[in-house]
């Protein structure tokens, strides 16, 4: 039977899932993606309990997101995704974000990939494809994935030891967390005076309970910011950027 190649669910903004502003934080835009990236490879076949059955499972490796608003809470929102072609070892995935008239507040594109256990690729080819019509339309066109290279301070502008409430199903640190650590490199003040228009996210090493996470952040030019996140003070484990308007 052949997968939809587009799903789309709706959403009402909950109140836990909003900052200081009562609009939505970053973790929890890429919560939602997470949870619908989820139910559409469950419908094309590749879900979690079909991969864990293999000693598999997936992994986002990067995601640049678009903001043009951020939803309120108490808001209704329909959030869509849809794949694209397989291409080697990376699986690429669009999302949007719209509010109740259809305009899109947040645009976002994405790279997953598939692991064994043992943390190696699973080539594409090596994986038994859905049955879809592939979308090739991207939600943003033209993105550069590039992340300028940060100066380290001499201090962390954040850093925390790794609890088990920062884990996932996978037993490392939840993708969706680093979208707040990242963000805690800013203080209240700083949040309040400028209005967010995008963030990017790459994952490069996997964290673990007991690790100390230190993040550093420093402005490349004015109103963007490369932010690198160190494991125990010698491994890179993310690279971020943070653009505000």
């Amino acid at each position: 039977m052949k997968a939809a190649n587009r799903i789309a669910n709706d959403y009402i903004v909950r109140s836990y899932e909003t900052d200081f502003r009562q609009e939505i934080r970053p973790s929890s835009v890429l919560g939602l993606f997470q949870e619908i990236a989820g139910d559409h490879s469950q419908a094309m076949g590749l879900g979690f309990q079909k991969l864990g059955e293999q000693g598999r499972f997936w992994v986002l490796s990067k995601i640049y997101v678009e903001v043009d608003r951020k939803p309120a809470s108490g808001e209704k929102v329909s959030v869509r995704t849809w794949p694209h072609r397989p291409n080697k070892a990376i699986y690429e995935r669009s999302f949007t974000v719209c509010d109740e008239s259809g305009q899109r507040l947040i645009g976002a594109e994405s790279r997953w990939c598939i692991l064994e256990k043992s943390g190696r690729i699973v080539p594409c080819s090596r994986i038994e494809q859905p049955e879809i019509d592939f979308l090739e339309e991207n939600c943003l066109e033209d993105i550069d994935w590039r992340i300028p290279r940060v100066v380290r301070a001499s201090a962390p502008d954040f850093a925390l030891i790794v609890a088990n409430s920062e884990y996932d199903l996978n037993h490392h640190v939840n993708n969706i967390k680093y979208a707040d650590y990242i963000f805690n490199c800013f203080t209240v003040a700083e949040l309040e005076a400028q209005r967010l228009a995008g963030f990017q996210l790459h994952y490069v090493k996997q964290a673990f309970e007991g690790d100390r996470l230190e993040f550093f952040r420093s402005e490349t030019e004015p109103g963007l910011f490369s932010i690198e996140g160190v494991r125990n003070g010698v491994e890179t484990v993310v690279l971020a950027q943070v653009r505000f308007a």
